[in-house]
């Protein structure tokens, strides 16, 4: 009868501890510095399966990729568009706090010289998250890029202290949100 005492008050207060720890106030240094929504609607893809090394070891940053399903492609994020490839396959932005987000549609498509690429926004424009910025024609996409896969990292992830993947399974473009940079 003594250990049916203790057994049974330990197991009623880990509950209660465990129903606390998710609202567990952040530590120091682990305060949410962006929140970017998925620039696509798809499917998630882990980033150690792209087919590209480069993506797939992080050497570009750190983040998800999305297989797309749709021809648009949104800014994750509020800020400034940075870059446009010539070829319009990829973007550059930084957040109003700094983030650097690359957006990478598909593997290879540099090499079909911004064919089934539009751009909808200038280099130097102010976004908002869920704006515009790249059009798809993903059926000629689809037949001709080595693989749509599409990588969204942070660049100068090393800035911060990491990142916190939200999104899993599908996603819609501006509105699922995909990942955040903590700091």
């Amino acid at each position: 009868m003594k250990t049916t005492g203790p057994v049974a008050a330990a197991e009623s207060v880990a509950p209660a501890a465990a129903a606390v720890k998710p609202q567990a106030v952040q530590p120091m240094g682990e305060s949410v510095i962006a929140t970017l929504v998925s620039p696509i609607t798809g499917d998630i893809i882990p980033l150690d399966e792209v087919p590209d090394e480069a993506f797939a070891s992080k050497a570009v940053g750190d983040g998800v990729a999305v297989k797309p399903t749709d021809k648009i492609v949104v800014s994750p994020v509020a800020g400034t568009i940075i870059s446009i490839f010539n070829t319009n396959h990829a973007f550059c932005l930084e957040s109003e706090n700094g983030v650097e987000i690359v957006v990478h549609m598909g593997i290879d498509t540099v090499e079909l010289q911004g064919q089934g690429f539009s751009r909808l926004v200038e280099e130097g424009a102010a976004v908002v998250a869920g704006q515009p910025v790249l059009e798809m024609d993903l059926d000629y996409l689809n037949a001709n890029a080595r693989s749509m896969i599409s990588p969204v990292v942070c660049s100068n992830i090393e800035n911060y202290s990491g990142l916190v993947i939200k999104a899993e399974g599908k996603v819609i473009a501006g509105k699922t949100p995909l990942y955040e940079i903590r700091g």
